[in-house]
């Protein structure tokens, strides 16, 4: 039968990105493992040591979330004194979910990464303490 009025159907792309997304996560969720933790904790960025295949696969999957609700590191006082911000849609401030500080930006990284990988369900509190 064809479609007579398009209105009359729902779009179903948010649907199948929901889909996809959950079976990528329950694919990356075996690879987050107290090891890949540590081997991002040790170089978050990956400047002195390339990141692991099973690493870098994961930081793909959580560089790529949607703007709005992302943390980040925020640098209040350059090379001294950082905090964690989560990002807001455009015209939004960014907002600072906690009084949480670090004083590199290395960890304000690692503590961006645990972060993102709670909010993905990708790993326990238990997992971020270790």
């Amino acid at each position: 039968m064809p479609l007579r009025n398009p209105n009359d159907y729902r779009d179903k792309t948010a649907d199948w990105l929901a889909f996809f997304a959950n079976r990528r996560r329950q694919a990356l969720a075996p690879l987050v493992t107290p090891a890949l933790v540590r081997e991002h904790e040790e170089d978050p960025r990956g400047g002195d040591t390339p990141h692991g295949f099973a690493l870098q696969d994961v930081l793909n999957y959580v560089h790529n979330m949607p703007t709005d609700g992302k943390s980040f590191a925020y640098a209040e006082v350059p090379y001294r004194r950082y905090r964690l911000g989560i990002m807001h849609a455009r015209g939004h401030t960014p907002t600072f979910p906690d009084d949480r500080v670090f004083t590199s930006e290395r960890e304000a990284v690692h503590a961006v990464f645990l972060e993102r990988l709670c909010t993905l369900h990708l790993t326990t509190d238990a997992e971020d303490q270790g």
